[in-house]
């Protein structure tokens, strides 16, 4: 079975993540909405939802993560998000790109972007991967 590019993404991040941060993926199919990962550190539990998108090219391409009838980050993930951030839990989204990832902390996510803040924005998978690190103080 073949991987998307969103899976094979994660996986890209995932595979420089220190030894002892405990990750599990999420799927359920009764429960719709649930973040992508969690993350298990020594001090903090994170969550995080992960995207993939082919970046624009033009700078001023306005990318939204939030709306439309078919957004990247569906109604439910959305909804999802912001009670768990609500209740004070850590939450975040990466996007992915072929170049590279942005993170959005919180709800930042809900915001729409031009295509030259996320190219300024773009972090390598290993940087990525130690900001999970990083936030669950591993």
């Amino acid at each position: 079975m073949s991987q998307g590019p969103e899976n094979t993404f994660v996986g890209s991040v995932h595979r420089h993540l220190p030894h002892g941060l405990y990750y599990m993926k999420n799927h359920n199919q009764f429960n719709g909405g649930i973040a992508d990962v969690w993350y298990s550190g020594t001090k903090a539990d994170l969550w995080v939802e992960y995207k993939f998108i082919a970046i624009p090219k033009r700078d001023t391409t306005v990318i939204d993560l939030i709306n439309g009838k078919d957004p990247a980050i569906s109604y439910l993930q959305q909804d999802w998000l912001g009670k768990r951030h609500d209740e004070g839990r850590q939450v975040g989204v990466i996007v992915g790109s072929k170049d590279g990832g942005v993170w959005f902390p919180g709800i930042s996510w809900a915001c729409t972007y031009d295509a030259h803040f996320f190219r300024c924005g773009l972090q390598s998978r290993k940087d990525l991967a130690g900001l999970l690190a990083k936030l669950t103080s591993v």
